[in-house]
């Protein structure tokens, strides 16, 4: 940022020409106010460094100018690299959950809905995850609780699992429930918990995203995109079972 002259160190007006300062009242408050030049970027931006300087009065400023230059511009190049990697890991997560949402758009039946959500190869593959889980509350008259690889939770324990009318949880370092990942559970070291919602009708339920990695879900984590995995999941699951809208 530009500053401006110190009054004091101007010169009288021998030294204008046109009004202007001269040569040597420049190189005078140069002199007197060294760091001037190297603390102002539009200047250091600008200007040219001398080439083969010479004798014991010129001040050579070329190591110090391009030394500060390049100081700055590796910053911005670590700046550069930091944006760039967390824009590549935002667009793989986004990516993967696309990918996910148009496989399980292409199930066939509510049987085959459930098997890619909670088999191996198809949900947690698609997500790069060690498992995932989907459970429901329990009660008699809910359609599809027969169906191979839906787990069965107690009444409010959705609540119990995530809390009292929270959408999700996110947690680290884990101890896993082996009610909700069964076999699956002492390999899941992180999860994410997202509450499911199929209509008034019906109990809620739970998606649950596990990981081997104790920190690839964590509190502080946006959760954008795992609600609207779970969005998804609901809407797929009410038109398999022709549920009423859940308005």
């Amino acid at each position: 940022m530009s500053r401006p002259i110190d009054p004091s160190q101007q010169h009288d007006s021998s030294q204008l020409i046109d009004g202007s300062l001269t040569a040597d009242a420049v190189k005078q408050y140069l002199l007197a106010n060294p760091e001037f030049i190297l603390d102002d970027d539009d200047l250091i931006a600008s200007m040219s460094a001398p080439q083969n300087a010479s004798g014991n009065n010129v001040l050579d400023l070329q190591s110090v100018i391009i030394g500060r230059l390049q100081h700055k511009v590796g910053q911005l190049r670590d700046i550069q690299a930091e944006l760039i990697d967390a824009a590549s890991i935002n667009a793989l997560t986004r990516d993967r959950v696309l990918v996910a949402v148009l496989k399980l758009m292409d199930a066939k039946s509510f049987e085959e809905l459930i098997a890619f959500i909670t088999e191996p190869s198809g949900l947690a593959a698609a997500l790069d995850l060690d498992t995932v889980a989907l459970a429901v509350e329990s009660k008699a008259d809910v359609p599809g609780l027969g169906v191979r690889g839906l787990r069965i939770l107690e009444a409010n324990g959705v609540d119990a699992l995530i809390g009292s009318g929270e959408p999700y949880r996110l947690s680290a370092e884990i101890n896993s429930n082996p009610g909700l990942y069964g076999g699956s559970a002492p390999h899941v070291r992180s999860e994410a918990l997202v509450r499911l919602t199929f209509s008034k009708s019906t109990p809620p339920g739970i998606l649950a995203l596990g990981s081997a990695h104790p920190e690839q879900f964590h509190p502080t984590q946006a959760a954008d995109l795992l609600e609207f995995m779970g969005r998804v999941v609901e809407r797929a699951v009410r038109l398999w079972l022709d549920l009423p809208q859940n308005v």
